[in-house]
């Protein structure tokens, strides 16, 4: 079940970061911001298995950007939750007729790049830590 995140329920996306595991070495967005920050997004979102957030996503919108996040809890990876959260969100950024969306992915995530292809995402910018990539609508 998807659920949107606000101040109402921010205990689960707490409940998330806690639980998150591994996963976080590679999601490092919560690592300089506060959780406040959801307050810029245009999405935040849930996926819940049994009351429990297993799957994180938002689309943030810095400037001229909405910049795409997701991250799956470690030990819930390799079952299509990723796949199922980046349709949640590109579908919301299409409901929101935004051009476009962006996201940075480490250069040695390979799943996940391969997942972003899938969607439609193409590289703007290669360095040697990380990708960028971008969703046109």
């Amino acid at each position: 079940m998807f659920i949107e995140v606000n101040y109402n329920n921010i205990h689960l996306l707490e409940r998330f970061l806690a639980v998150a595991g591994e996963s976080l070495l590679s999601f490092r967005y919560f690592n300089k911001r506060p959780l406040s920050v959801i307050n810029n997004h245009v999405s935040t979102c849930l996926l819940l298995e049994n009351g429990d957030p297993i799957c994180y996503g938002h689309l943030d919108k810095e400037e001229d950007i909405v910049w795409l996040g997701i991250a799956v809890v470690e030990g819930q990876t390799g079952k299509g939750l990723g796949r199922k959260m980046m349709t949640y969100l590109v579908e919301k950024g299409r409901e929101l007729d935004l051009p476009f969306i962006q996201l940075s992915v480490d250069l040695e995530n390979v799943a996940a790049q391969r997942l972003y292809e899938k969607f439609g995402f193409s590289i703007l910018k290669k360095t040697t830590h990380y990708i960028l990539m971008r969703l046109m609508y």
